[in-house]
């Protein structure tokens, strides 16, 4: 399964719904019609604005934006994702050890602590939750997020308009992440 880009806010207490992160991607046409009828999936193919604001690291990236075949998930698409009140924490098979937030020491079992309301750090013996540890922005962490498909950590970020815009329309910081694509179907 290909990777993801998610956008998210910064704070884990704020949140916003599909149609608020809607506005947003449509204001900027990085969304097109629906991938499928299902209303609680909430994947949209990428509009005309999609390669201006996902910004991909190289001189000639290769964008495929249709799928092969009706399993085909490997495509540039958008996902939207909002949760209740639980913060996820999305990460990937490439993702990084995180760090302590006091100390700076990594976690080397860090994929255990995922399952814990919080964990001590080896180290120091500070404890956080898990979502207070400095992924490095190799993890998603929020209640709501903007999933971006088919984008492979670090080979691209989204453009300062987008991000300002989220800001300005929601009314707090958003920030950015690679994680491995979430299982939900397209």
């Amino acid at each position: 399964m290909s990777g993801s880009l998610f956008l998210s806010p910064t704070s884990i207490s704020d949140s916003c719904d599909i149609l608020q992160m809607h506005e947003v991607l449509e204001s900027l046409n990085i969304v097109a019609e629906p991938i499928n009828q299902n209303p609680l999936l909430h994947s949209y193919r990428a509009g005309d604005g999609f390669a201006h604001h996902v910004i991909y690291a190289g001189c000639s990236p290769y964008l495929k934006f249709e799928p092969e075949s009706e399993t085909d998930t490997a495509f540039c698409h958008v996902a939207l994702h909002a949760s209740s009140t639980i913060p996820l924490i999305l990460t990937g098979k490439n993702t990084t050890k995180p760090r302590c937030p006091h100390c700076r020491a990594r976690v080397d079992a860090w994929s255990l602590m995922l399952d814990e309301k919080s964990h001590q750090c080896e180290k120091c013996g500070e404890t956080f939750s898990p979502a207070e540890y400095d992924w490095r922005q190799q993890a998603a962490i929020g209640r709501c997020f903007i999933e971006l498909r088919n984008v492979f950590p670090s080979e691209a970020t989204p453009s300062d308009k987008l991000m300002a815009l989220l800001n300005e329309k929601t009314g707090f910081e958003w920030r950015y992440a690679w994680a491995g694509a979430t299982n939900t179907q397209s």
